[in-house]
């Protein structure tokens, strides 16, 4: 069974390309056993990409060189971009070494299902919850994607179940094997932090309880009063945070640094300290000067020339910082600002982790990882059932849990509960179970990250286990003499594989009728519970076998390359959009004077949707200005291929608006498309003018603004229609008319709700 399991994990991520995340995972895998180094996405944790890197490292694949601005600044996203899809290596192969790595690790956590099973329930438990186990669509979705949550789900039920019998059995022996497996859990995900609460529990259950704790260092013996039990569990809590420090540090290669080969003022992380520990940002802690108005003045000026006026830290921060004390400030005023930026962080995690770098206390790269995550957990752009937040839901998860669970899974469960209240003792052999679910689903339920189902993966596998109990209803010979409950069991156990079955490759995608199937999926959830970017081969495929008239259009949400799978499809706005990045509205080019015909005629040959509307000749070089033609930045009736995540508004903040579209929206997207119309219309005499009134680099960031607002008003429109088709369900197909545009960005406002930004 576990060797079908791991084949169908394999086969049914075999056509699906990358999901968003895996990207940066593989990538760190691969550059931490390259280079040794550790400044790609250490937010995730060590082992998991490490488990993902070894068949990747052993293959012979070109990197990026390691000599760029790329490598130096830690740009993750764009390094493992170049990685995958531009330097002449196979996406498909490096996809199937990782994945194929990563499902042993579900693999292994099928096996742990299946012994604490088998233990706990019989033979017959044991292979109950193992079938339930590599039939669910949360396990076959997650299991081998090349992420860190199924290793965490792994990980989080080892060290709950090694815990509660180190707690109970004090030896060596269960003391180191519970330290590794907390260890390992420690390099595996940043949440892991969350294996203290469950163990306090566990142990207080072992205080609390009226059976000794038996203590096998040196001659054994029962401890009975709590005093004595307290203390032995103490000692295993020391060997368990001695073993996790030093495992975590032989992780990082017992250095503290993140780079292998640190060269100060070119090496950094991808977000500074301060912006991870959330200090305040430069302009705050100017105004916090009193300064006087020419001073304010001055300073504002070399905050905006270093890029260093924002709401929080960026890379330029610390040099704009450093010019305005000596450029603008006394001494007596760079002194306090000094201080004020050495000052611990405002949150009390933050001062934690802050002690704990000044002083060296654990490798650079974990510490930033910790700080990062408790960063980006302070709030997240979410979206359930049309409504959207930047906080989350506490129903988000008990919601993500009942659509996105099969529901003869829940009859299992039903089931299981009746025969456990039948059983003696079971609830005292199944405490670690329990524990492990509510600790970690009450957790989750009370943060902000709402992002995806997947990070509730860890709560599934003690409830397969749990639902081992059920099969003592299962029919024994004679079945003649059989339970309705037996039968019933069986029923369900045959619907669940039937659904499973009948649900491959599509598992990221599912949704149980409660929610309408995957069909209705993108109207509840999106991001990682439904699309994250793994349906773009799938494109290529719909449009080569239906071959619709007029073009094609694609927004895509994700990390894949439309230009590396070759969708014959014009890419608009998408997230990230690289390949729509190398193709944008205008480009500025510098040519040498002697050779600039020759050298611009070839260009435009290349690239015909461009025209020149500016040259401007300076010494030897010649600066050309092209933009594209109004024809190439329309949008035209065809058919349009939009990714859910991008259908719901959550990912569009970088040049655009976020949530629902609403009068605020439509207000700026009015004053965008009154300047941009030039660029919109035939008239070349209209579209040359207009860059004597603005430069070409103000006219790129203008009309990046209004390509974001236009497809918001466009997916606002889309959001009031049933899509035509859909390609894996992730991605929807609509097929609109000129008419149906006209109505979408120039007629009424297609929906005014609430402006949540």
């Amino acid at each position: 069974m576990l060797a079908a399991f791991w084949l169908a994990l394999v086969a049914s991520l075999r056509n699906k390309s990358l999901t968003s995340d895996e990207i940066v995972h593989a990538t760190a895998g691969y550059t931490y056993w390259r280079f040794d180094d550790y400044r790609i996405n250490p937010e995730n944790g060590n082992l998991p990409q490490r488990i993902i890197g070894i068949p990747i490292a052993a293959g012979d694949y070109k990197f990026p060189l390691i000599d760029s601005e790329l490598w130096w600044t830690s740009q993750e996203w764009a390094l493992s971009d170049r990685w995958f899809h531009r330097v002449g290596n196979r996406a498909e192969d490096i996809l199937l070494r990782g994945r194929a790595a990563a499902a042993l690790t579900a693999v292994a956590l099928g096996v742990l299902v299946w012994v604490t099973s088998r233990r706990l329930f019989g033979p017959a438990g044991g292979m109950l919850s193992l079938a339930v186990f590599a039939l669910d669509p949360t396990v076959l979705a997650n299991g081998a994607l090349m992420t860190s949550d199924t290793a965490a789900a792994l990980f989080f039920l080892a060290s709950a179940l090694a815990l509660w019998t180190a707690f109970g059995r004090v030896s060596a022996r269960s003391a180191l094997l519970s330290s590794l497996a907390v260890a390992a859990l420690a390099v595996s995900k940043m949440s892991a932090l969350l294996i203290v609460p469950i163990a306090l529990v566990l142990a207080a259950a072992r205080l609390l309880s009226r059976r000794p704790i038996r203590l096998e260092l040196g001659k054994p013996r029962d401890l009975i009063g709590r005093s004595d039990r307290a203390r032995a569990l103490a000692l295993v809590a020391a060997v368990h945070v001695a073993v996790v420090w030093l495992a975590v540090w032989a992780f990082y290669g017992f250095r503290y640094s993140a780079f292998a080969e640190s060269q100060p003022g070119r090496d950094r992380l991808p977000q500074t300290w301060e912006f991870v520990l959330d200090k305040p940002a430069p302009p705050a802690l100017i105004d916090r000067l009193n300064l006087g108005r020419e001073q304010r003045a001055r300073a504002a000026s070399i905050l905006q020339e270093r890029d260093g006026a924002a709401g929080s830290w960026r890379p330029g921060s610390a040099q704009a910082l450093e010019a305005i004390e000596t450029q603008v400030l006394s001494p007596e005023e760079a002194h306090r600002l000094e201080a004020m930026i050495a000052a611990p962080p405002p949150a009390w995690t933050a001062r934690a982790l802050d002690f704990m770098r000044r002083y060296r206390l654990l490798p650079e790269a974990y510490l930033y990882g910790h700080a990062y995550v408790w960063k980006m957990s302070q709030e997240r752009s979410a979206f359930m059932n049309g409504k959207f937040s930047l906080h989350g839901w506490r129903s988000f998860f008990p919601y993500t849990f009942l659509v996105k669970t099969p529901l003869p899974f829940f009859g299992m469960l039903a089931l299981a509960a009746v025969a456990a209240w039948r059983t003696a003792g079971a609830l005292r052999d199944t405490v670690p179970l329990w524990t492990l679910v509510t600790v970690y689903g009450a957790a989750a339920i009370a943060s902000h990250l709402d992002i995806g189902h997947r990070h509730i993966l860890v709560v599934y596998p003690p409830l397969f286990i749990l639902c081992g109990a059920a099969a003592r209803w299962l029919p024994r010979p004679p079945l003649k003499s059989a339970r309705p409950a037996g039968w019933a069991l069986c029923g369900l156990l045959a619907a669940l594989a039937a659904e499973t079955a009948y649900r491959f490759p599509n598992y990221l995608a599912y949704f149980n009728p409660l929610a309408g199937g995957p069909a209705q999926g993108y109207r509840h959830l999106v991001d990682s519970s439904f699309d994250w970017g793994q349906d773009l081969p799938g494109v290529k495929r719909w449009i080569e076998e239906r071959r619709p008239d007029g073009p094609t259009y694609l927004s895509y949400f994700g990390s894949a390359s439309p230009d590396y799978y070759k969708v014959p499809a014009t890419l608009i706005y998408s997230e990230p959009g690289w390949d729509r990045a190398s193709a944008p509205a205008l480009q500025e080019l510098d040519l040498p004077v002697d050779r600039a015909d020759s050298m611009l005629a070839q260009i435009l040959a290349a690239q015909p949707q461009y025209e020149v509307v500016e040259r401007i000749a300076s010494g030897p070089k010649l600066s050309v200005t092209l933009v594209k033609r109004p024809s190439a930045l329309r949008l035209t009736g065809g058919t349009y291929f939009i990714s859910a995540s991008m259908l719901q508004p959550i990912h569009n903040a970088r040049n655009g608006p976020w949530g629902p579209w609403n009068a605020r929206h439509e207000r700026v997207y009015q004053e965008l498309y009154r300047t941009v119309r030039p660029l919109l219309e035939e008239d070349r005499q209209a579209r040359a003018r207009v860059f004597g009134e603005m430069r070409a680099p103000e006219w790129r960031r203008l009309f990046d603004r209004f390509d974001a607002y236009r497809f918001a008003r466009l997916t606002a429109y889309l959001r009031s229609r049933e899509p035509n088709d859909n390609v894996d369900f992730s991605i929807l197909v609509y097929k609109l008319d000129d008419a149906d545009l006209g109505r979408a960005l120039d007629g009424p406002p297609p929906e005014l709700g609430p402006d949540l930004e």
